[in-house]
């Protein structure tokens, strides 16, 4: 099934990739890490794939009764 975008959907995703796109260039400043133009949309997507699957796992709830593994210590 496809799902047609209407014109909410297209402005919260334009505003979704202008928020990374600024925080793509302050993070690249702050890290000294230029990213020349011929890689940005690249870098863009991968960032907003990273971002999905992030929030996939921080919206997990753990029940209550899961215990907290131990730390590792080498």
């Amino acid at each position: 099934m496809v799902k047609i975008m209407d014109n909410q959907d297209c402005n919260s995703q334009f505003s979704h990739q202008k928020d990374t796109i600024e925080y793509i260039k302050i993070i690249s400043t702050l890290l000294n890490l230029p990213i020349n133009d011929e890689y940005q949309n690249g870098v863009v997507a991968n960032f907003e794939r990273i971002k999905s699957i992030a929030e996939v796992v921080n919206n997990f709830t753990v029940p209550e009764e899961i215990n907290i593994a131990p730390i590792f210590e080498p």
